[in-house]
């Protein structure tokens, strides 16, 4: 198996492009979410998971707010945690709810089919630590448009030159 190749400076770029919000650092990861730890966020450059989905359509019914950029509005929401994290988090009941009801949902997804994981992710979605930092991103996205299509400049320009680092003529 090759190496791949430039990750960590991946990392840095689209570090840097959301160090404004207190981020200090990215990590790229093969699951297929994308997580907030401390102040860094572990994401994925795949597309096209029905959590995508999902959660684009979740956003259009609950904010009216059309996804055009799944990978920026996931990293805005993980972002969105970071910074509703001391509101949302303040009530100890608050905080305990949220992580029942995640280990809940996750056990109770082990066995679901599509219809019933759709409804779980929609509980999911529906949490109040969620809901916040979905609010947080898109009020975000909303209101700064020319800002994120500057930062997404930057962002895949990072991508473009990682993917010419490790894509190759060989089969």
């Amino acid at each position: 198996m090759a190496k791949v190749k430039g990750i960590k400076k991946l990392n840095k770029a689209i570090c840097a492009a959301f160090a404004d919000f207190g981020i200090t650092g990215m990590r790229l990861t093969d699951d297929y979410g994308y997580y907030l730890n401390d102040a860094t966020i572990d994401y994925r450059l795949t597309e096209g998971h029905i959590e995508d989905k999902w959660f684009n359509e979740f956003i259009k019914e609950r904010f009216g707010y059309n996804v055009k950029n799944t990978f920026m509005i996931s990293i805005l929401h993980e972002i969105g945690h970071h910074m509703t994290l001391a509101d949302i988090y303040e009530n100890d009941f608050v905080y305990d709810f949220c992580m029942k009801e995640k280990k809940k949902i996750t056990k109770k997804m082990k066995k679901a089919d599509k219809k019933k994981a759709k409804k779980l992710e929609w509980r999911y979605f529906n949490l109040p630590d969620e809901i916040a930092a979905t609010a947080w991103a898109v009020d975000y996205a909303k209101k700064h448009k020319k800002e994120l299509k500057k930062v997404w400049g930057n962002v895949q320009a990072a991508l473009l030159d990682f993917y010419n680092k490790n894509i190759t003529e060989e089969g």
